[in-house]
């Protein structure tokens, strides 16, 4: 299969099960503040993030995906307010995605459950460095 086959194959899965709703969010980790942390050089968000993560145009589910992440360990560039995920809480961050969907530029949001973040940085991630969006 080639890869370009690949990508779109793993794109129309996710597709799939996300408009059947049977996507869930991957179990909460216990991470560190080692684990996560902003870089001062860039402000980025260097943190492990479950994978395949679907990326989104806006910050909610229902948005049109943008994207995938395909690593297991990803930057993001800010964060916003979004809709309610599985981490009981509102917050999306944003990056650009591994795998870009057809008609889109790759770049989106993944919601905090499925970054490692800890429960205190998405409370606040401007308190630890990350931009607002």
């Amino acid at each position: 299969m080639s890869r370009t086959s690949k990508h779109l194959s793993l794109w129309m899965a996710a597709l799939a099960l996300t408009v059947g709703g049977v996507i869930s969010a991957p179990s909460a980790s216990a991470a560190s503040d080692d684990d996560c942390a902003v870089r001062a050089s860039d402000g980025r968000l260097y943190c492990g993030n479950a994978a395949p993560a679907i990326t989104r145009l806006g910050a909610y589910h229902e948005a049109p995906i943008t994207g995938q992440l395909e690593t297991n360990y990803s930057w993001f560039d800010c964060w916003t307010s979004g809709g309610l995920h599985g981490g009981g809480n509102t917050t999306w961050y944003h990056t650009a995605a591994d795998w870009v969907a057809p008609g889109y530029d790759g770049w989106g949001y993944v919601p905090a459950d499925w970054v490692n973040t800890p429960g205190s940085f998405d409370a606040n991630p401007t308190a630890r460095g990350l931009r607002h969006c």
